[in-house]
């Protein structure tokens, strides 16, 4: 709904919360091999792929469903639950942005 206020950050690593309860990095979703995280407008990607289009769409995605899902802590909330139940990344919110962003991106370079 508010394209004019998503900011892309490419950056050498994605930043992890410190709060424990925060860092969900047993749930598979984050780690050292996460390549992007969308928090609500601002999304970070890994500095060497940060031109890659799906990964861009994708990310887009996750900015969407904050937008439709009434902000951060309910996106969080749903997707955090996602992951724990059925597990990531086979809960609907991950699905879908993986579902579009192939979609948008079939056929394109790059």
């Amino acid at each position: 709904m508010h394209p004019e206020r998503v900011r892309l950050l490419a950056a050498d690593r994605i930043p992890t919360p410190t709060d424990p309860a925060l860092a969900a990095e047993g749930l598979g979703f984050l780690g050292a091999a996460t390549l992007g995280l969308s928090l609500r407008y601002g999304i970070y990607m890994q500095r060497d792929c940060a031109h890659e289009r799906p990964l861009i769409v994708h990310e887009l995605v996750h900015t969407a469903q904050y937008e439709r899902l009434g902000g951060f802590e309910p996106f969080l909330t749903q997707y955090l639950l996602e992951c724990v139940d059925p597990g990531y990344p086979l809960g609907a919110l991950e699905q879908e942005a993986l579902r579009l962003a192939e979609s948008v991106c079939r056929g394109s370079h790059g």
